[in-house]
């Protein structure tokens, strides 16, 4: 077997210019690696497009576009999924659905506009089979299966019975020895079959096997006269995250089971460590060594908050230093920043070198860490860099903020208070109280555009000279500025040469954490989103920011032909 070996392109990264620019902690996104890995995938599916990327494994938008620029699909859980990728700029035919509980909703307009959907609930089925009658199917349908034989890894562990997804006591696909009786039920066009052995797969038997399996049970199926033309094996394909770890490479891979392929059918594939795993690192900086009963525990900026895959799941990865070399073997370890004992990134290492503002990289990252995240300790997501085929390293999403909680951005505040007496306020009371300049000045508030720079085909850059009767730039005003400048970028991109119907915000978020000097020139940075169609109308990101970077948000726009 080849195996597959570890990535070269963190080691030959500057980590200290990096953190010196970007600081810490923060996402790197290899666009040459995930590119390199399509590329290899290609070769078994003949098509990007039959690469389905499954959404969960890692929501990042900056993926999800490099993707959709590849021709890659995407395999959606959710409609905020579909959404993401949409967004992202996948095409509607090349998005699948496949969830635990699925929604008749979406199934149905899948099916109906050309996308896939993965189904193995015989009652939702049945559902769907009620739903779409009348409508033309122009997508496909799958059957997710469980074979009879169980599905297992040659090398065990603790964590498998949570990845066992093919396993026979599995929660997923239809067991194969109740598919011919739902299909006697059924008369929806039964496109495609499907199945996924597992994460973190380590050894070929388990694929070569479901794929001879599949294409036995279509072959069967396609004589009884079902028109299935397709064939998803799913994902589950492992990577080492250190160099102890033997997994098939993703070159053998697909030429054995290019070797399986039957010319009536067309393969597609939703691989997720094996597509992502390598193309992510995690940039990180030690905040203090603290020493303890002869042992030293180097404590980093980021741990389970964002690592919860590989602290819980006791899946240690490779940590590299500002050389790019692995850390030495030793009775030490590295730890996250939490309270929480087994927040544990890496024991048995060395830490003689390490001290605070050591900077280290996490490598192998990029499944399901980045999605697992969470909120403990009030620890917020790291932003994301993308190093660009080209070397060039760019900011592609900012940091989050504490400002960006959940709790703090939807709860009421509204608590009953006991002794509390409601009152009416007098109103010369309320106007001794409120904002003479938004009740009256802010009239006055006025800009103008000086020019508009369209630097690719997302990005816009306005300049626009302020006038205003205080000496800075309100949250109204900017919201009027930053509004219209979304709406001359939106209908520019569209083609457009003239306003002629309604635009309308649903939805914004505006971060003005220090002034913006006003009556004086402002440069506005506008990058859009793909825009995507909702009913009767369509809606697209958009992202602003100043040159200062004082002033960031994003609006969510909507508009009817």
């Amino acid at each position: 077997m080849e195996s597959a070996i570890m990535t070269d392109w963190p080691k030959k990264i500057n980590i200290s210019a990096i953190h010196d620019r970007f600081s810490s902690p923060a996402w790197i996104i290899s666009e040459k690696q995930l590119i390199a890995n399509v590329m290899e995938y290609e070769k078994f599916t003949g098509k990007n497009n039959l690469i389905f990327f499954p959404v969960k494994t890692n929501p990042s938008i900056t993926i999800l576009q490099i993707l959709a620029k590849l021709g890659v699909g995407a395999d959606c859980a959710s409609q905020l999924e579909i959404n993401l990728a949409l967004f992202a700029g996948i095409k509607l035919e090349n998005i699948s659905y496949n969830a635990p509980i699925q929604d008749i909703r979406i199934c149905r307009y899948l099916l109906i506009s050309g996308g896939n959907v993965v189904m193995d609930d015989p009652d939702a089925i049945m559902e769907l089979q009620e739903v779409l009658k009348g409508d033309e199917i122009k997508g496909k349908l799958f059957f997710r299966l469980n074979l009879p034989d169980s599905i297992g890894y040659a090398n065990k562990n603790e964590n498998q019975e949570l990845m066992a997804h093919g396993h026979l006591s599995s929660k997923f696909g239809i067991p194969t020895e109740d598919l011919e009786g739902i299909l006697n039920k059924i008369t929806l066009p039964l496109s495609g079959l499907h199945i996924h052995v597992g994460t973190q797969m380590d050894h070929m038997e388990s694929f070569e096997h479901a794929m001879n399996s599949l294409n036995e049970i279509a072959e069967k199926l396609n004589i009884k006269g079902h028109g299935i033309t397709d064939i998803n094996l799913g994902g589950g394909l492992g990577i080492p995250f250190d160099e102890n770890q033997k997994f098939p490479s993703l070159n053998h891979w697909c030429q054995r089971m290019t070797l399986l392929k039957k010319k009536q059918f067309q393969y597609s594939v939703e691989p997720g460590h094996a597509l992502v795993g390598n193309v992510v690192a995690l940039l990180t900086c030690v905040q203090t060594v603290k020493k303890s009963r002869g042992k030293s525990w180097a404590i980093v900026n980021v741990g389970t908050d964002q690592l919860a895959k590989v602290t819980l799941l006791k899946w240690p990865h490779r940590i590299i230093n500002e050389n790019g070399s692995e850390l030495p073997v030793g009775g030490d370890a590295i730890a996250g920043p939490l309270c929480f004992a087994g927040d544990t990134l890496k024991e048995n290492i060395c830490a003689d070198q390490l001290k605070k503002g050591s900077l280290l990289l996490i490598t192998e990252v990029g499944a399901y860490t980045y999605s697992l995240s969470n909120k403990f300790n009030g620890r917020t997501a790291p932003k994301w860099l993308l190093l660009k085929s080209n070397g060039d390293l760019i900011q592609t999403m900012d940091q989050e903020t504490p400002c960006d909680e959940f709790q703090l951005s939807k709860h009421s505040w509204e608590l009953e208070e006991k002794d509390f007496k409601d009152e009416m306020i007098a109103l010369n009371i309320v106007d001794s109280l409120s904002s003479k300049y938004l009740t009256q000045a802010c009239e006055k508030d006025h800009f103008e555009y000086l020019k508009v720079h369209r630097e690719n085909q997302r990005k816009y850059q306005f300049s626009v000279t302020t006038s205003s009767p205080v000496d800075f730039i309100s949250m109204p005003f900017a919201i009027r500025i930053m509004g219209d400048a979304a709406i001359v970028s939106l209908l520019h991109s569209k083609g457009f040469d003239q306003k002629k119907f309604a635009v309308w915000g649903k939805k914004l978020a505006l971060d003005c954490y220090n002034n913006i000097k006003s009556n004086e020139p402002l440069d506005i940075i506008i990058t859009l989103s793909e825009t995507i169609r909702k009913k009767q109308n369509f809606e697209t990101v958009v992202r602003f920011t100043t040159s200062c970077k004082q002033c960031t948000g994003s609006l969510i726009i909507s508009y009817s032909l």
